[in-house]
């Protein structure tokens, strides 16, 4: 009876040690996907954080654009500090409200600008032109005239509209091999918001 005992102890104990070796080897199996994944998501979580950055300074710039004239003619005055100009004050705007971390390269980022003047459910005027006003020259705006008056309701009264948009290339912080074989190491981010602006609203004549 003992001997019984002890043979089936001595299977369990074998078929228990196997099972153990099995789930070792499926883990280290597995553990090289599990590390790729997991990596992937932190770099997905870096590229999030600098898009909301975006989201938020592209908001604060159009709220402050909001009280200025994009009509006013140029002061020719450089410094942020003196200046009056809607063309000079809103990049001014952009390096204090866009986070350390997120800093527009001359080379390959951009800051675009295009206000409206918006009557009957569509664009009366559109400034300074149909590309809007570029701040490094590297994009246009994406939104066309058309695509503007699609968006508005004819029923609306009239009134005007300051629209920025920030294009901001991201490159990866880990850069690891296994994500860069899939995704591109530069993705360029994009961000835009419309507020109001009373200084081109259409006359009664207009």
């Amino acid at each position: 009876m003992d001997q019984k005992r002890s043979l089936h102890w001595l299977r369990s104990y074998t078929t228990r040690k196997k099972s153990r070796g099995q789930s070792i080897v499926e883990f280290m199996v597995l553990l090289p996907l599990l590390i790729m994944m997991l990596s992937g998501l932190i770099e997905f979580g870096f590229m999030l954080n600098y898009y909301l950055d975006l989201i938020d300074g592209a908001r604060e710039i159009a709220r402050f654009g909001a009280n200025l004239d994009p009509l006013e003619a140029d002061d020719g005055i450089i410094d942020c500090v003196n200046t009056t100009y809607f063309y000079r004050l809103l990049p001014c705007m952009a390096d204090q409200v866009l986070s350390e971390q997120v800093v527009l390269n001359p080379a390959t980022d951009d800051l675009v600008i295009s206000a409206f003047g918006v009557k009957g459910g569509a664009v009366t005027q559109r400034l300074p032109d149909v590309d809007g006003w570029s701040y490094k020259g590297n994009h246009v705006s994406k939104f066309t005239t058309a695509e503007i008056d699609a968006m508005l309701n004819a029923a609306a009264p009239a009134t005007g509209m300051v629209l920025v948009e920030v294009y901001y290339d991201f490159h990866m912080v880990m850069a690891l091999p296994w994500i860069t074989m899939f995704v591109p190491d530069t993705i360029t981010l994009y961000a835009y918001s419309i507020m109001p602006n009373a200084y081109v609203e259409p006359t009664p004549n207009t």
